[in-house]
């Protein structure tokens, strides 16, 4: 048997005897609504994918995921038995036994994967600390908060750098101007040279924007339509406007918040792309605790519904103040941190096997170390009818995982 550079790509035959099939979509046509707003991507033709369609795409670039993984660590990739299990995985997702993440449904065999290898953008979530990352490298969590972002992964962040380096104002001597790229990488350089210039002491920095493209073009990559500059220049007008107004003081638990929000805020306001974002507190922090009582803080409604915002609470604290934040306006949630690390399942003995965990993704269902990402799938017992069929969830994340 030799080995084959060539793409896996399942026998056409086989799903084109998908396209008469009656998709199982469940809700009384709500799980429709939600497949064709999410997940059906826009094809080449100016239509979009048919359900039959997008599992193809996403059966298709798993099984090339595994080939290119098997290739580069010179293994032999099997085209005919990878056709035989791709043809079952492909009915089994396609009849709702299972699903993949939903990043994978949007990101999985297209052009994101397929030619620029951004396999980040399968991964449902990650979380990133600010402790120690923000005093060695200040821009580096908010790099990696947008930068995940912009490829419609959530993420998570704490607080823990609070206090941790000094704002000092940027050399007006050495002002500089940056040239913005057309791309995901130019706007998230363009917040890391900002943030710098805060506390390295480069010079100032004015920007241009000519080399964006205008809002309403189709967006090939990723997918959904430009939001043009204005979201990215509002961006940098409150990353300014936050930092000059705390010059020559620590940064605050507030700022780290802030600077995260109005970070999220602008990728949401890129269209097709989507934020979500957890900020963890310290639970003596009354900052923290009033960051959504915009009663106190106004200013901050336009930008602070963007995250989730939750305590590390300690076991026994008292509870009061929380509360009465959580009677007002439902938050902050809490998250004990000591049971995360210790407990695998709390009915079992703890095992701290995540005893390196710093905090966890924005839904926090999932326990994660600092630069961590997590990918999940989806299974439906009751559409089962053996182990068999639950088995094949396993083929898709362990090549996420393999990338």
């Amino acid at each position: 048997m030799k080995e084959s550079p060539r793409k896996f790509a399942l026998d056409a035959s086989f799903t084109e005897s998908y396209r008469s099939r009656k998709t199982a979509f469940g809700f009384n046509g709500l799980g429709e609504i939600a497949y064709r707003r999410s997940y059906s991507r826009l094809k080449d033709d100016g239509s979009n994918e048919e359900w039959f369609e997008t599992v193809e795409r996403v059966v298709n670039g798993c099984f090339n995921m595994q080939r290119s993984h098997l290739q580069d660590i010179g293994k032999v990739f099997d085209h005919d038995n990878a056709q035989r299990l791709a043809q079952k995985m492909y009915a089994k997702i396609f009849d709702f036994k299972f699903l993949p993440p939903g990043r994978g449904l949007w990101a999985m065999g297209t052009r994101l994967t397929e030619d620029k290898h951004l396999y980040a953008a399968l991964n449902n979530c990650g979380f990133v600390s600010t402790q120690g990352h923000i005093s060695d490298n200040f821009a580096l969590p908010f790099a990696f908060l947008m930068d995940l972002s912009m490829l419609g992964v959530g993420v998570g962040f704490d607080t823990k750098g609070a206090g941790s380096v000094t704002i000092k104002r940027p050399d007006e001597a050495k002002k500089r101007v940056v040239v913005i790229e057309d791309s995901r990488e130019g706007w998230v350089h363009s917040v890391k040279e900002l943030l710098g210039s805060y506390f390295v002491g480069t010079g100032e920095i004015a920007f241009d924007y000519s080399l964006i493209r205008p809002e309403g073009i189709l967006l090939k990559g990723f997918g959904g339509i430009s939001s043009g500059p204005a979201p990215l220049i509002e961006l940098h007008k409150g990353i300014i406007n936050t930092l000059n107004n705390n010059l020559d003081k620590p940064i605050t638990s507030r700022s780290i918040v802030d600077l995260m929000n109005m970070i999220g805020k602008c990728i949401v306001a890129g269209n097709i792309r989507r934020a979500a974002e957890i900020a963890f507190g310290d639970a003596d922090d009354e900052e923290f605790l009033n960051l959504k009582n915009y009663s106190l803080n106004p200013e901050r409604a336009s930008y602070g519904w963007t995250s989730n915002n939750s305590i590390f609470a300690n076991l026994g604290m008292d509870y009061s103040k929380a509360c009465q934040s959580i009677k007002h306006n439902g938050e902050p949630g809490f998250c004990w941190l000591e049971n995360m690390r210790a407990f695998g399942r709390l009915c079992e003995p703890a095992n701290h096997k995540d005893h390196r965990a710093s905090g966890g993704n924005p839904c926090l269902e999932q326990t994660l170390e600092s630069f961590e990402m997590c990918c999940l799938v989806e299974t439906f017992p009751y559409n089962h009818d053996s182990y068999e069929a639950v088995s094949y969830t396993h083929l898709t994340l362990p090549t996420i995982c393999s990338v």
